[in-house]
């Protein structure tokens, strides 16, 4: 009985080493390929970066880099001013705004790529727990993506940094490692870090842009877009006259998106600024769709923050009317952004209608 015990128990172990080799071999092209993560760190979340525009190939997620770059510069610089708001905030240039508030402010521009009330709920409220001072505030409101989430996201682009949002750093990688080892991507990936080049194929993996973003501000540049308009703006619009689609006469609403949680997050929000006697405004972005802010919605706001410091520059208006005011469908230009602060800082809420309607 025992020598029978014994041979079966070494046969046992003869089987599991030969699977265990077996496993190892299977795993291995996966295992190589997921250390490559870790040593090329395509999405800039691993290792410290001092620009994180400078060689930039990959789409980053805006949020990790806003978040990094204000967890690594705070304490150096002391940030007092905030601008809050997603990729739309590419068009308030801190050093446009610096020109209306008060001369002492350290601005900061702490965006996120389709940013959501719960992007900027935390991020106020970090700040708020660190004993950072909110001097100034300016809060990019667009109606078809803050409200479109009282959660973190779940894509890599757009999920939160878990040191702001207070989430899991487990999931956090998981979605990046996810995201990675999408084929798609890994065929661009690879594609572009062979050959450097870019083509059109690429879009929505590989960065084709020329873009900026300040070490110190974190303030967004889109160079390559806003040179070639000003170079020959008759060009840069016929050739993306596709882009820009026909709207129509009617007046359109957005629909009704506002919970109740998440106006719980805009009354701590208020109670926040309050509490830190900042001077704010509330921004409601022009956006090309022209089709106005809910009612309801809108209400909310004025509500909570009050009339006084609630823009509304949604529907049908001056900058929403021109295409040249966009570089696409989806983000208006500084231009534009420049001229909104120069009107809010400048007229009451309730003079806006004069100031922007169609001649």
């Amino acid at each position: 009985m025992g020598w029978r015990t014994t041979n079966i128990y070494l046969f046992s172990i003869l089987v599991m080493k030969k699977f265990v080799k077996l496993l190892l071999l299977f795993l291995l092209p996966f295992i190589a390929l997921l250390t490559t993560f870790f040593i090329f760190d395509p999405f800039r979340i691993i290792f410290n970066y001092n620009d994180y525009s400078e060689n930039l190939h990959v789409i980053p997620n805006r949020d990790f880099v806003s978040s990094t770059v204000f967890l690594k510069n705070n304490s150096k610089y002391k940030y007092n001013s905030f601008i809050f708001g997603s990729s739309r905030t590419l068009a308030f240039h801190t050093y446009s705004w610096t020109k209306h508030i008060d001369k002492k402010a350290i601005p900061f521009v702490f965006d996120a790529s389709g940013e959501s009330i719960f992007g900027i709920y935390t991020k106020i409220k970090y700040i708020a727990e660190t004993k950072t001072k909110i001097d100034n505030c300016l809060i990019i409101i667009c109606p078809d993506v803050t409200f479109a989430l009282e959660v973190d996201h779940t894509g890599h682009l757009g999920i939160k940094h878990p040191k702001i949002a207070k989430t899991s750093w487990f999931n956090f990688f998981k979605t990046f490692i996810n995201a990675y080892l999408d084929y798609n991507f890994l065929k661009h990936y690879f594609k572009y870090k062979i050959t450097n080049r870019y083509s059109p194929t690429m879009k929505g993996y590989i960065e084709f842009r020329n873009i900026k973003y300040s070490p110190t501000s974190n303030d967004l540049l889109i160079i390559d877009q806003e040179q070639e308009i000003i170079k020959d703006k008759e060009n840069y619009y016929s050739t993306r006259e596709h882009l820009f689609y026909y709207r129509d006469s009617c007046v359109k609403y957005t629909n009704q998106q506002i919970t109740q949680k998440q106006t719980s997050m805009l009354e701590e929000i208020k109670y926040i600024l309050s509490k830190n006697n900042t001077k704010f405004k509330i921004v409601i972005s022009p956006l090309y769709d022209q089709k106005y802010m809910n009612i309801k919605d809108k209400t909310i706001l004025i509500n909570i923050f009050g009339e006084e410091n609630v823009y509304d520059f949604s529907g049908k208006n001056f900058f929403t009317e021109k295409k040249e005011n966009y570089y696409e469908t989806a983000h208006y230009r500084p231009c534009v952004g420049d001229s909104i602060m120069e009107i809010i800082y400048s007229i009451k809420p309730n003079e806006l209608n004069e100031h922007i309607k169609i001649k």
